[in-house]
């Protein structure tokens, strides 16, 4: 899921879920490389995304839920 789409479904914005992924990657010492990428916003800039997987997604948003965790 991407860091835009986790974003809308929170209600958070998007600066502040794309720092709430950093701080989650450095704690879980996840380096990969490969979950950053850039789609245009909606001014056609270059924004830079988050595309995690299904078990970090809900690491995430767990954080944001207190009845999920």
């Amino acid at each position: 899921m991407s860091s835009r789409e986790i974003a809308e479904l929170t209600g958070k914005r998007h600066d502040h879920v794309i720092r709430d992924i950093e701080n989650m990657l450095n704690e879980l010492e996840e380096t990969s490389p490969q979950l950053w990428g850039h789609l245009p916003d909606s001014y056609g800039r270059q924004q830079r995304v988050a595309f995690l997987p299904k078990d970090l997604t809900i690491t995430l948003v767990a954080g944001y839920n207190v009845k999920m965790r």
